[in-house]
């Protein structure tokens, strides 16, 4: 069997293979986080073995940068086990030589994978998952984001025209508030247009509804 380590960095990566009795077959060497790195990887790979089955791929869980990696070799049809970093960090402790180095730590995974009892390899259901969770992080950025904005917005409107809230049933927060600011972000604005083509709204009567209840300061004359 043979045990290849990978050290997982945010442009460059690091990978070893050792043998099953701890020969080093491949030296350190490093490949780019892209599509031409990931090539190189599996020609070295290939030219180690006839076949994947006998080869075990390991890294590290460190934040996202491994996983589109992670992607490709298993899309390669080759066998993937995502290391804990508390298991390498125990091999690491147990080094005779503690230069901790990105050559190094390839040796450390490549060893942390041979002494595991049981591996359990990434499959295309784990890889479906990770995309899920990238997604709902990602819708859960998006959501704090905007309630952010809508807050500011809030504030800003409430210095400028403290009025208008009070207009709209819903709230400020709505398509025709946000196509009504676009136009016409301040009172003096609204006050300045002339005839309804001017106005934003796609609804007549909404739009009616609204200047009939603006104050005499900003009524709009047709």
């Amino acid at each position: 069997m043979i045990y290849v380590g990978i050290d997982i960095a945010k442009l460059n990566h690091f990978a070893s293979a050792l043998s099953s009795d701890g020969e080093i077959l491949m030296e350190p060497f490093k490949f780019t986080n892209d599509g031409d790195g990931f090539q190189l990887l599996v020609s070295k790979l290939e030219a180690l073995s006839f076949g994947d089955d006998n080869i075990i791929i390991g890294l590290e869980s460190t934040a996202h940068y491994g996983d589109n990696l992670v992607r490709y070799l298993v899309a390669s049809n080759f066998k993937v086990c995502v290391l804990n970093p508390i298991k390498t960090s125990s091999m690491w402790k147990n080094n005779i030589r503690k230069t901790k180095t990105d050559k190094v730590d390839t040796y450390i995974i490549a060893k942390t994978l041979m002494l595991q009892d049981s591996i359990r390899f990434v499959s295309f259901y784990d890889l479906d998952l990770m995309d899920l969770k990238t997604l709902g992080r990602f819708r859960q950025k998006t959501i704090k984001q905007r309630t952010r904005l809508k807050i500011q917005l809030t504030s800003y409107v409430d210095q400028v025209f403290p009025e208008l809230q009070y207009f709209f049933k819903s709230g400020l927060h709505q398509k025709s508030v946000y196509a009504l600011l676009k136009e016409a972000p301040t009172p003096q604005d609204i006050a300045s247009m002339r005839t309804l083509s001017e106005f934003p709204l796609a609804h007549p009567a909404l739009f009616q509804y609204l200047f009939q209840s603006l104050p005499s300061q900003v009524t709009v004359l047709f």
